[in-house]
């Protein structure tokens, strides 16, 4: 973090104008002031209700309310019941929070927009300081979501671009039109600590919650920076001139200060054995930061109904034997689950996806820290959000001739910047040999000989995938069919 921005974060924490409500703590997710610990803060219950625009509250049941942190990103969700009321529970009062909604299958509705006296032409207000423990009704106006009054709430300066003067921000065609982006990175990385301010509000990149000011929150912005590539393909995703896959760029929304490390989310696209479709699945894995004590009670999935409900994942029984269970969203740390060793504080899963079933553009899972008893649980989420990018089969050939391999498809559709990974396998199913990565515009690669034993058999396949946010975890993985080597 620059100096610059040290002293920014300095004067965002000593933001004073929260009227406490009855104060929580730290709860279980620290023990005392007087100690450094994670997630502590005042922690409050806020109780709400929200309707459409014709005043309907019975037509938002099922939806999500879900409140996020100023500076974290850390969120709360609120299920609205069958008269349209929810509530926020444990919300850190002493944080400024804005609000989103999800439908009933987590997918980005509309963002927060506020609107008060002589502020600037052509901008909105995303973020509150809440003094009340009720929230002022919320009406649900197409891509933005609005107060019906501003009682209770401690407007913050920050704003949004708003460019048509009507109240909704910029980035609200992220919402109601997803397409997936083109184009490849092309960009000068800086080797020190820059001050790189995107959208020139004076907030620094690495403590602006909206980088680019289109009104779109960064964990929910599928192109932070707004530079017309996604996230998964851009090597700068919140474009601070330092590449995200080295030892100074983990400040991405993946990343996080306090609870977890990170998180990560992998969607695979397998072939099935008998050329009948393909097998989706996806790869959950957070890493529990070391001060945060005590442990939670679990650390859980939670989404779209549609996307988990019917999903599997394949497990041990007690004498060994691999078996197929439903998946319940929970995460494991068993060293079992793709999640490291075990008791390492890394959980993981990976589930089996129904067919036919993939993840939507706007769709948002939280990862979530369990506190509390078993008895009165209560929650602490991670939002995770889908970019619009619907992966494509992929296919290779083999040139014997040549020893060359075809590279061949578009997975990711007009993005090219992405890699390919070639990999040779035994006769046993043994992976004998791996290329490097190979640049998504290649179109052919060279085997090396020098693996392959006269006489033997040997197959090879072809990976192609995003680049590394988390190391070792794409967003996305595409496999190719396995291809004899003649």
């Amino acid at each position: 973090m620059s100096p610059l921005a040290r002293i920014y974060q300095a004067l965002v924490s000593g933001i004073a104008g929260v009227a406490l409500l009855t104060a929580a703590g730290c709860g279980n997710a620290g023990e005392s002031g007087k100690t450094k610990c994670s997630l502590c803060g005042e922690m409050n219950d806020l109780r709400g209700s929200i309707s459409t625009k014709s005043g309907s509250q019975a037509e938002m049941a099922a939806w999500e309310v879900v409140s996020f942190e100023y500076d974290t990103g850390i969120a709360r969700l609120g299920d609205v019941d069958d008269a349209g009321l929810y509530s926020l529970n444990r919300v850190r009062t002493d944080h400024q929070q804005t609000l989103a909604l999800l439908t009933p299958d987590y997918i980005l509705a509309a963002v927060l927009s506020i609107t008060v006296p002589n502020q600037p032409a052509k901008t909105i207000h995303q973020f509150v300081n809440f003094d009340a423990p009720i929230v002022p009704k919320l009406i649900s106006n197409g891509p933005v979501i609005t107060f019906e009054n501003l009682n209770g709430l401690n407007i913050t300066k920050k704003l949004a671009a708003a460019s048509n003067n009507d109240g909704i921000p910029d980035g609200a065609t992220k919402i109601t039109a997803p397409t997936a982006l083109v184009g490849n990175a092309s960009a000068g990385f800086a080797l020190a600590d820059p001050i790189v301010d995107t959208n020139k509000d004076g907030i620094p990149n690495d403590l602006d919650p909206d980088i680019n000011g289109d009104g779109i929150i960064n964990w929910l912005d599928y192109d932070q920076d707004g530079n017309g590539i996604l996230n998964d393909f851009d090597p700068d995703q919140n474009g601070d001139l330092i590449r995200d896959d080295s030892p100074l760029g983990h400040n991405t929304s993946q990343y996080f200060n306090e609870g977890v490390e990170y998180i990560a989310v992998e969607f695979e696209l397998t072939p099935k054995d008998d050329g009948s479709g393909n097998v989706n699945t996806l790869k959950f894995l957070t890493k529990i930061r070391d001060d945060l004590s005590p442990v939670p009670l679990a650390v859980q999935i939670r989404g779209a109904p549609t996307l988990l409900k019917s999903a599997t994942y394949t497990a041990k029984d007690t004498q060994g034997t691999t078996v197929t269970a439903a998946f319940n969203g929970s995460l494991a740390d068993d060293g079992q689950n793709e999640d490291g060793a075990a008791n390492d504080r890394l959980f993981g899963r990976k589930i089996i996806l129904p067919d036919g079933i993939s993840p939507q553009p706007n769709q948002v899972i939280f990862f979530e820290l369990v506190f509390g008893t078993k008895a009165n649980p209560w929650y602490i989420d991670y939002p995770w959000t889908f970019p619009p990018v619907i992966p494509a089969p992929i296919t290779a050939a083999y040139d014997s001739n040549l020893k060359m391999v075809a590279l061949i498809g578009n997975p990711f559709g007009d993005i090219q910047d992405f890699q390919w990974i070639i990999n040779v396998f035994d006769d046993q199913g043994h992976n004998v040999w791996q290329s490097g990565a190979v640049d998504g515009t290649t179109r052919q690669y060279a085997i090396s000989t020098n693996i392959l034993e006269p006489g033997k058999s040997y197959k090879f396949s072809v990976d192609a995938q995003s680049r590394d946010k988390v190391p070792s975890v794409p967003s996305f993985v595409v496999h190719s069919p396995q291809y004899p080597i003649q």
